[in-house]
């Protein structure tokens, strides 16, 4: 089998830039949709090794660079930036626009969403907004987080700073607020990014990468504060379409997800509000980035398992 590759842009709700959009497909012709939405200070070419193996499996894939992320943006200025005012709101939107996309590409194929981190957030919403039975047939939350506390706080803090400094402003401050503690856990960390994976190889490609953990900008921090305070409410819970397949996954020394807590948290919430097919799976000893540990092939295919389960 051999893998092939599409690349376009589409208009981004955000206004910031063109959302730049790419895609690997088997030749012999793909049965399924596998939508990947990218987390915070990354970008899409992260995906590719996961992209050939679900392109193994039979996939079509598909990853965007959020606006203010790797080519989705018109200049370095952007990046950690989408717009003046609900830039979550406008992410969210540019999936649905890459989810319709796919869909005229291949049309009458069924589409399967995953979103990690940062995606896993805007993936929530996503659900709660499109998931429908007939628009996806599951999805995969992967690194996700529980409710947090401070989220209000550190909301009218970024807006604080965006209103006093501007909306590009770069605050150390913020940055040591939301991720100062995450490499708390490891003993000897050799990178202030440690905490994304024992594999210290892809730790190192993630520092080397120019549009990799980049700062975000004072409006960019409010959004993502903001979208996780909106999928943290019972309201968001309430809505989720109770007959979509959903597995939530993450590693188990993975501090976003406060070390598996926070996931249980989303996972009890859901079940709670009668959501009928959801499943918890956390990998002990993977940190943040399970599809870049040293084990992601077995991650990759209980990826492919989950997702090839929910299409009949």
């Amino acid at each position: 089998m051999e893998v092939l590759r599409k690349e376009f842009t589409i208009p981004s709700a955000t206004g910031v830039a063109d959302i730049f959009v790419r895609a690997w497909y088997p030749d012999e012709g793909p049965k399924a949709i596998f939508q990947i939405v990218h987390g915070m200070a990354e970008h899409g070419e992260r995906y590719e090794d996961m992209a050939s193996f679900l392109c193994s499996k039979g996939f079509a894939v598909a990853v965007h660079d959020h606006a203010g992320h790797g080519k989705s943006i018109n200049s370095d200025d952007d990046l950690g930036y989408f717009g003046e005012k609900d830039g979550w709101n406008a992410l969210v939107e540019d999936v649905r626009s890459v989810t319709e996309l796919l869909k005229k590409e291949y049309p009458g194929l069924p589409v399967i969403f995953f979103g990690h981190s940062m995606g896993s957030f805007i993936g929530r919403e996503y659900i709660r907004r499109y998931g429908t039975d007939e628009a996806i047939k599951g999805a995969i939350i992967c690194g996700t987080s529980g409710k947090n506390p401070a989220a209000a706080i550190a909301i009218r803090l970024a807006d604080t700073v965006a209103k006093t400094k501007g909306s590009k402003y770069k605050s150390e401050f913020i940055n040591k607020l939301a991720f100062g503690t995450y490499n708390k856990k490891i003993a000897v960390p050799d990178t202030e990014f440690d905490w994304l994976s024992t594999d210290q190889n892809q730790v190192y490609k993630y520092v080397a990468d120019k549009y990799c953990g980049f700062l975000f900008t004072a409006a960019g921090f409010r959004d993502l504060f903001s979208i996780l305070n909106v999928v943290s409410g019972k309201d968001w819970y309430n809505a989720v379409n109770k007959k979509l397949p959903i597995l939530l996954t993450a590693g188990e020394e993975d501090p976003v997800g406060a070390y598996g807590k926070g996931v249980k948290q989303v996972y009890n919430g859901l079940k709670e509000a009668g959501v009928k097919d959801v499943t918890l799976k956390l990998y002990p000893g993977m940190r943040h980035e399970i599809h870049n540990e040293k084990e992601n092939k077995k991650v990759y295919e209980d990826f492919a398992a989950w997702a090839l389960s929910k299409l009949n």
